[in-house]
């Protein structure tokens, strides 16, 4: 017998309550709650435990719905708390104003200035490792949550920061739209501009303005034509390489990229390990000529695909 106060609570998804309903049906096992006794294997009983659930399921839609769009009027007004990024603080009244500590605030202007300077997140992220200059983040998990830690500016906070409009002084909500896939797991998209739900310029202070912020994008795009981890339109790279997106660091771990030059007219490929560079603006890891690397891969997979010798003749010969 399965136990409950009101079963019909168990029925989140219909798909998951009606295959509970075909188990206990099947094992001749019984269904109780404050209502009442159920056996799935009688219709009558089934039918009601359906509608039931599917009650429950449709009540849960119709409270979500609610709640969002609750949440979406007051987004619209632009009262909504949201996370703000570093930098950014809300005061005793609720006001988004710009973080206190004067070290923080250097900081993050200190970031934008290098960036116009240097024109791509990589060249910022390698001059600050060059200075010996820290990013502040605030932590979010943990006994310390809230709270300011220093250290080295890498490539991924730096896209992120460059790509939050909340440094322009501006509200915006609904930049991503998240959708639930099998087994639980969930997708984030990002959405075009014109499709965000709330875009409040000049709502609270910034670090630079909405016209810099754009103009830091058209530069990123235009970084992002050619080379590095922000490359997502661009066709799959061409060349001779045989280990490409295959071959991984001995090192380090990572997994290396492909560059090529060319040798008596004729494409060379490169094996370069680069995320560290990328990331944290280190030096290379280790980059190998890729020749002698393919042509011993190449033999490998010659050996591994040739039948063995039969009746004292190559096993090729006879499928030529």
């Amino acid at each position: 017998m399965v136990l409950g106060l009101e079963v019909s609570r168990l029925a989140r998804s219909s798909a998951d309550w009606h295959r509970l309903l075909e188990i206990c049906a099947l094992s001749d096992t019984l269904i109780l709650d404050e209502d009442g006794l159920y056996d799935p294997a009688h219709f009558n009983d089934r039918l009601l435990l359906g509608l039931k659930g599917t009650m429950s399921e449709a009540e849960l839609h119709i409270l979500r719905a609610r709640l969002l769009g609750g949440q979406r009027a007051k987004a619209a007004r632009g009262e909504l708390g949201l996370k703000l990024p570093v930098g950014l603080l809300y005061d005793p009244a609720g006001r988004v104003v710009l973080d206190p500590d004067l070290e923080v605030q250097q900081a993050v202007r200190t970031f934008f200035l290098t960036f116009r300077r240097t024109g791509s997140a990589t060249g910022t992220v390698r001059t600050f490792r060059e200075e010996g200059l820290l990013f502040p983040r605030r932590l979010t998990t943990g006994p310390h949550k809230g709270e300011l830690a220093w250290g080295p500016l890498v490539h991924s906070r730096a896209l992120r920061v460059l790509k939050n409009p909340r440094y322009t002084g501006a509200f915006v909500y609904g930049r991503s739209q998240t959708r639930r896939l099998p087994g639980g797991k969930e997708r984030r998209r990002l959405l075009p501009r014109e499709e965000w739900h709330t875009v409040i310029l000049h709502a609270h202070p910034g670090y630079l303005t909405w016209e810099e912020y754009e103009q830091n994008l058209a530069r990123l795009r235009e970084n992002a034509q050619a080379n590095g981890a922000e490359r997502r339109k661009s066709p799959p790279r061409e060349g001779p390489a045989l280990l490409q997106g295959l071959a991984v660091c001995g090192r380090c771990g990572e997994r290396m990229t492909v560059r090529y030059y060319v040798r008596h007219k004729e494409l060379v490929p490169e094996y370069v390990c680069q995320r560290a560079g990328i990331e944290r603006g280190e030096p290379l890891c280790q980059r190998l000529v890729g020749a002698e690397i393919d042509r011993a891969v190449g033999e490998l997979l010659v050996e591994a695909v040739t039948p063995p010798c039969a009746g004292g003749r190559p096993g090729g010969a006879r499928g030529a």
